[in-house]
């Protein structure tokens, strides 16, 4: 890398920073009471500076991997500045409601106003985050993206991309060009739970000819990541159960799956696991990317245990206290890494 693109990728993430933090402040402030904020900054004195350190520890972390060759440097780099208002817009708008049921305690609204007929489980009928319209409007795909890094003050997607280092070791060398339609040519991926398909497009990016598929169950989620992966055709989207994939066995050379596993309950967090280590080829990869764990970081512990009630998360404090090395072992995936990336863990495990 030169010297100028050094200072791009640290201008942009800064500012990234600046843009989402604004927005995480400002909204705190129109959600909160002045005795909510004070008893909030009283908490963790300690808190906030390790936040900072280990907020900058991660994009060192993320530009260090792109001069490694890794993965190439960002294709979003430089966003799209009307994009970024529609989505602080977006944001913004639902917000009120975001609080109201926050304050009433009440997220089943997309059980209630279910489509008769309509085969969805129950788990996953739910306003997770509080947001309207749960995983199942347009409305919801067309915010959620800004509305999770206000979340982590726009560190989402370099979470995201720490996947890509362990994934490289399977996919082979990243591409130097976005047309070098090589690299990973012959390899399947599969993203389980591929949301809008930031993770997909970032992949996609570094192995163009590799055969990538995602599978969600929010039909308005992969119309928005098919409109985001549209320059790479070597991606197929389908819609269906994590715990029941229509994919047949020892189909893919790797699987990823991100920020999936905490949104899961117990019972269902093992059928999907069971079910990527189905799909999975014999000497096939697993990268997870998900919430730090209970223990994982001391400091950060009071934090996980006050995010489910925060943002409406009902299976995340289960998850946190979850044995992912065991919960993978049984379905035939041994635990081979686990590193920290900011609030977010990578855990890798092949296929034996």
């Amino acid at each position: 890398m030169t010297p100028m693109e050094r200072l791009l990728y640290g201008l942009t993430q800064a500012a990234r920073v600046g843009w989402f933090g604004a927005h995480y402040a400002l909204a705190r402030r129109l959600s909160t009471s002045a005795e909510e904020r004070r008893r909030g900054a009283r908490s963790a004195p300690g808190l906030r500076l390790a936040l900072r350190r280990d907020l900058i520890a991660l994009f060192r972390r993320d530009l260090a991997n792109i001069e490694a060759g890794h993965y190439r440097m960002p294709h979003d780099l430089i966003p799209n500045p009307l994009q970024r208002i529609e989505g602080s817009v977006r944001f913004f708008s639902d917000l009120p409601s975001v609080d109201r049921r926050r304050r009433a305690g009440t997220a089943d609204e997309p059980f209630r106003s279910r489509r008769r007929g309509e085969a969805l489980p129950r788990y996953y009928l739910q306003n997770f985050h509080f947001q309207s319209g749960g995983w199942l409007s347009r409305e919801s795909a067309a915010v959620y993206d800004t509305q999770v890094e206000v979340l982590f003050t726009g560190a989402a997607d370099a979470m995201r991309r720490q996947c890509l280092v362990p994934l490289g070791q399977v996919l082979g060398p990243p591409a130097r060009r976005r047309d070098a339609r090589s690299s990973g040519k012959g390899l399947r991926l599969l993203d389980v739970g591929c949301g809008t398909g930031r993770l997909l497009s970032y992949v996609m990016d570094s192995w163009p000819g590799l055969a990538a598929v995602g599978l969600d169950l929010s039909q308005p989620y992969l119309d928005h990541a098919a409109k985001l992966l549209a320059s790479w055709p070597g991606v197929e989207l389908h819609r269906g159960l994590a715990e029941k994939m229509p994919f047949a066995d020892e189909t893919f050379d790797a699987v990823t799956c991100v920020f999936l596993f905490h949104e899961l309950p117990r019972k269902v967090r093992k059928q999907v696991a069971f079910e990527i280590g189905r799909v999975l080829k014999p000497g096939g990869r697993l990268v997870l990317v998900d919430s730090l764990q209970t223990g994982d970081k001391p400091l950060y512990d009071p934090l996980l245990a006050a995010f489910p009630k925060t943002f409406h998360e009902p299976y995340y404090g289960d998850y946190t206290r979850t044995d992912l090395a065991a919960l993978f072992d049984a379905a035939g995936l041994h635990h081979v890494s686990t590193s920290q990336a900011f609030l977010s863990k990578v855990v890798v495990f092949d296929k034996v």
